[in-house]
């Protein structure tokens, strides 16, 4: 019989990690693997939050199939997320993955594991959201689900046979030119952005898995499944490493329709989705290119700031 994992992902945040698993505790998925990056060397502070976050494991109660990766020393998030998510495909050819600022409703489970099995043998499919943040009134397709070339990073699901294609390097997105990047984004704007959000990953201005695993996916090809309702509550805009206090979109509530419901039709592309997130989300835009170069500014001076504080 054939397991998917829950992979959950957590770091020095002892409450969002208690409020994932009382989350947990009412749908109750059978398989977990842990993953805890480490505290920074030196800081007594960050160990003991880590150490907390360790602790709560214990507290799991409804399942004893728990598998645990706990980092001795940080390794920083875009490598402890990569780390993980091959420790898990490489386990159980499968996944579902969720951030400790992330809560479940009760479809994400059962909607990924039938996408997963839906999919599993179609390369086309790479990626499986479970976080949906397009409004009802933009979305064109009425099915359960639509393609697109945007994934989420909160909670989603993949296979081995995708993730082998994770390209940590960038180096197609470094080499892919801007006609190249327009015809996947749809607009000039949209390859600029994507330039300038590759050029900021590469630098290190930015320590982001989610853009190296959008560029190999795009290299490949490849698009990701997204519900048309959303499946997931975000609670991380208060802290994190990239969290920012506000998002230029609302948060939609949690999916509650019939059983199935998120299963029906078939998925396609959603162009007037597509802008939206293109627009909303990524500010493909030129106002927003013309942002992303201060953007990138801002982010360099921090970088040499840091740099110069160690």
């Amino acid at each position: 019989m054939r397991k998917t994992p829950l992979l959950v992902l957590a770091y020095n945040r002892p409450d969002k990690m208690r409020r994932l698993i009382d989350n947990l505790r009412a749908i109750r998925p059978d398989t977990l693997v842990i993953a805890v990056d480490g505290a920074k060397p030196g800081n007594d502070a960050d160990l003991a939050r880590v150490q907390a976050v360790q602790a709560l494991v214990s507290t799991i109660d409804w399942t004893d199939d728990i598998e645990t990766r706990f980092r001795p020393v940080n390794i920083g998030l875009r490598a402890s997320v990569a780390d993980a998510v091959s420790w898990s495909v490489s386990t159980y050819g499968e996944t579902m993955v969720i951030e400790d600022d992330a809560l479940p409703g009760a479809d994400f489970i059962p909607y990924s594991i039938a996408m997963l099995d839906r999919y599993r043998e179609d390369d086309h499919v790479a990626h499986i959201s479970g976080y949906n943040l397009v409004p009802p009134s933009v979305l064109r397709s009425r099915g359960g689900s639509r393609l697109t070339i945007y994934p989420e990073s909160f909670a989603w699901a993949t296979w081995e046979r995708a993730w082998t294609t994770y390209d940590p390097t960038l180096e197609w997105a470094l080499n892919a030119s801007v006609s190249e990047l327009q015809k996947i984004t749809g607009s000039r704007s949209g390859a600029l952005r994507w330039k300038q959000n590759f050029g900021d990953a590469a630098a290190e201005r930015i320590s982001t898995w989610a853009y190296r695993w959008i560029a190999s996916m795009w290299s490949h090809g490849a698009v990701n499944l997204s519900p048309n309702q959303n499946l997931v509550t975000y609670i991380g805009y208060d802290e994190g490493t990239h969290a920012t206090l506000t998002a230029p979109w609302k948060e939609l509530p949690l999916y509650d329709g019939p059983d199935g419901g998120l299963l029906e039709g078939t998925a396609t592309i959603d162009e007037d989705a597509e802008r939206w997130v293109a627009r909303t989300v990524f500010g493909e835009t030129p106002y927003g290119v013309a942002r992303g170069v201060a953007i990138s500014a801002a982010l360099e001076a921090r970088k040499v700031w840091r740099r110069l504080r160690a």
